[in-house]
């Protein structure tokens, strides 16, 4: 199976294969046009220069106009952020981006497991867009998977006079230090998507109904197979994933002919999932059903299902719901993903923290419900968006 190796730039590469791999490059390429034959998509220029399409020819320049716009995109983000920064900082930063010294306007930071999501990017810009409707400003922050560089965000942030962050925590159970560095600042946090072990430090946590995503997947699965070989990749030290996969694995506990063969650890990263995948698919061959902490993993993992030629038997689940997860659903790639509602909880996230810096937060936790997504019903929610 040809595979495509895409480096992003700066660090990440990714390699995925055969039709899974070029539709989720098409999608997150901005590519419109559906060939309903194979469930790729076409740039409309070339459709309109070419007529009938080969479909060869036609993969060998989306990867040349691929190469072509993140080489553009990376020569004119080196010229031109310097020149923002500059023209930031001279006229429309404040001298000092604290809070103790903007007057009226108060200044928020975040910080998150990793911004290398879809999820993350859409939660912080939903967050951000709350804040700016009255007045304030939000400093974002990217751990890159690193809790002690979390942990140094939080002391930069509360160095910078925030009034309150929202923290997505890189390890549930290790997070405590950078939490009591904002508490000894009397800052307030607001954990946001994934649980910390010591919630009673945290003003409030904002959560999707993860344990119950995993049990909707749980549910469907046994409506539609008798029996399942299952394989799970995981996220073990974000309690969010872990809760997941738990609720799948209790629901499903007990049922006869229904087995976990196996699992991996894939940090909830599609460039990880994969070859996780394919040591899976090694080790258990047998297997027709993948469960998927989240949307980047089940890619990683499909890539792995189609390059071993088993996607006919596979049956793949996820969380998530973004744009490219609901088109997968649709095109038929994915089984069902559970949509999360990401402005949902930035909004709610953003009314816990006014009320914990104005008084306090009269809840210490907001559950946000869940929705799993199949054929029947992604049409509802729409694919070009999160819900």
């Amino acid at each position: 199976m040809e595979r495509i190796f895409l480096t992003i730039w700066p660090t990440t590469e990714l390699k995925l294969s055969g039709a899974v791999g070029v539709f989720l490059l098409r999608r997150c390429m901005g590519v419109q046009r559906i060939d309903k034959r194979i469930g790729n998509s076409y740039n409309e220029d070339i459709m309109k220069k070419h007529g009938s399409f080969d479909f060869a020819q036609g993969d060998e320049m989306l990867m040349k106009n691929i190469r072509r716009r993140i080489t553009s995109s990376a020569a004119v983000a080196i010229v031109l952020i310097p020149l923002l920064v500059t023209i930031y900082l001279l006229y429309w930063c404040p001298a000092d981006l604290s809070a103790r010294q903007t007057g009226q306007q108060r200044v928020f930071g975040a910080t998150y497991m990793t911004m290398n999501n879809p999820y993350f990017q859409m939660l912080d810009a939903q967050i951000q867009g709350h804040l700016e409707l009255r007045g304030d400003v939000l400093l974002t922050r990217d751990a890159a998977m690193d809790q002690e560089r979390q942990n140094q965000e939080i002391q930069e942030l509360v160095d910078a006079g925030v009034c309150a962050i929202f923290m997505t925590p890189v390890e549930w159970d290790t997070s405590r230090e950078g939490v009591e560095i904002a508490a000894a600042a009397g800052v307030p946090i607001i954990v946001v998507d994934a649980p910390i072990q010591d919630s009673e430090l945290a003003a409030c946590s904002v959560l999707s109904d993860n344990y119950y995503a995993g049990v909707l997947c749980a549910w469907h699965l046994m409506s539609v197979r008798d029996s399942a070989k299952i394989l799970l990749l995981e996220h073990i030290t974000a309690r969010s994933g872990a809760d997941r996969i738990q609720g799948f694995k209790d629901t499903i506990y007990g049922h006869e002919g229904f087995e976990i063969l196996g699992s991996g650890e894939s940090d909830g990263q599609i460039e990880n999932a994969m070859p996780v995948m394919e040591r899976l698919l090694e080790d258990y061959p047998e297997a027709d059903v993948l469960m998927a902490l989240n949307d980047p993993s089940a890619f990683g993992g499909l890539a792995a299902i189609q390059g071993a030629g088993l996607s006919d038997r596979f049956l793949v689940y996820s969380v998530d719901g973004s744009p490219e997860g609901k088109a997968m659903v649709k095109s038929g790639f994915l089984t069902a993903t559970c949509a999360q509602f990401p402005s949902r909880i930035a909004e709610e996230a953003v009314k816990q923290a006014y009320a914990a810096i104005d008084g306090g937060c009269k809840s210490k936790e907001v559950i946000v419900p869940v929705e799993l997504l199949t054929e029947e019903n992604v049409d509802q929610y729409g694919i070009d968006g999160w819900q």
